[in-house]
C-alpha cells in the first residue's frame, strides 16, 4: 500500500468535518527548529542529513523521528477520516436516490394493478352483457 505524505494544509480546514492542528494535543517541544510542516514534509535522507548537520545527540535525533512519525500518523489519520464522512456522505445520497426510486415503482405498480383490475372488471361487465344478448364469444375467451 502506497503511503502519500499528507500537508498540513490538507489537515487542517482541507475538508469541513477534519479535526483543526490547534485541537491536537501539543506533543513535547522539539529538540531542534524544523517546523512540523518540514518535518512531516522532508524524506527521510533530508531530515537525516539534517539532523546530523545541526550535530544533536542520539536522543534528540530519536525524539525528532519520533515526532515525525506522530504526525505523519495524524495526517493518516485525518486522511482517513475526511475519507470515511466523504464515502459515508455519497452512500447516503445514494441511498435516498434508491429509496426515491423504489417509491416511484411502488407507485407505479400500484397504478398497473388499478389499471389490471379495472379492465378485469370491463371484461367481466363485457362478457356478462355479451351472454345476457345471446352473443357468441370465442372459446379462448370464455375460458379467462
Amino acid at each position: 500500500m502506497e503511503r502519500r505524505p499528507v500537508k498540513s494544509a490538507q489537515l487542517a480546514g482541507s475538508h469541513p468535518h477534519s479535526a483543526q492542528r490547534e485541537d491536537w494535543p501539543p506533543l513535547s517541544p522539539p529538540p531542534c527548529d524544523i517546523s512540523d510542516d518540514e518535518l512531516v514534509s522532508i524524506s527521510v535522507r533530508d531530515l537525516n542529513r539534517q539532523l546530523k548537520l545541526r550535530g544533536l545527540c542520539r536522543e534528540d535525533i530519536i525524539k525528532m523521528k519520533q515526532r515525525r512519525r506522530t504526525l505523519k500518523n495524524r495526517g493518516y489519520a485525518a486522511s482517513c477520516r475526511i475519507k470515511r464522512i466523504e464515502q459515508k456522505d455519497e452512500l447516503e445520497s445514494e441511498r435516498t436516490t434508491e429509496q426515491v426510486d423504489i417509491e416511484k415503482l411502488v407507485n407505479d405498480n400500484i397504478n398497473m394493478r388499478t389499471e389490471i383490475d379495472r379492465l378485469y372488471q370491463n371484461y367481466e361487465a363485457l362478457k356478462k352483457f355479451a351472454n345476457l344478448k345471446n352473443i357468441p364469444l370465442p372459446q379462448d375467451l370464455e375460458t379467462l
